[in-house]
């Protein structure tokens, strides 16, 4: 059975924990333009914040956050609600980040229609990206 995609009433909130402001912005656009909502966050502890008071479908951490406690932050928040993580990085820590409980990682550059896939294949919406 295809699932329809989200309407404007059920938009899926993404929480954005990005250290790179430009990064910041071109994931933000290319989510909101497959219909997600997105709160930003540039620093660990902005992210726990909108993670207790926004309570998010899925979390993209980028694991330099915040001079590096991206790792420890993917922890905190599997640990308080059990969303999906998916942890980005320009290094190659693909390991590490599923150890620290990610449930996906990509490393950067991240095309945009890989970022996007990823997420709706985590929150089990498979519908294919628009072109």
């Amino acid at each position: 059975m295809e699932r329809p995609r989200s309407s404007p009433a059920t938009r899926l909130l993404v929480l954005l924990a990005e250290s790179d402001r430009y990064g910041a912005e071109l994931n933000d656009a290319s989510l909101r333009r497959e219909g997600f909502d997105v709160a930003i966050a540039m620093s660990a502890a902005e992210a726990e914040e909108k993670f207790a008071s926004h309570k998010p479908a899925l979390s993209i951490v980028e694991l330099m956050i915040s001079g590096g406690v991206g790792r420890e932050l993917c922890q905190r928040l599997k640990r308080q609600r059990g969303t999906p993580v998916l942890c980005v990085s320009s290094l190659d820590v693909r390991e590490q980040a599923l150890a620290a409980g990610a449930d996906a990682f990509l490393k950067k550059p991240i095309e945009p229609r890989q970022l996007v896939s990823t997420v709706r294949s985590l929150l089990g919406h498979g519908e294919p990206v628009r072109a």
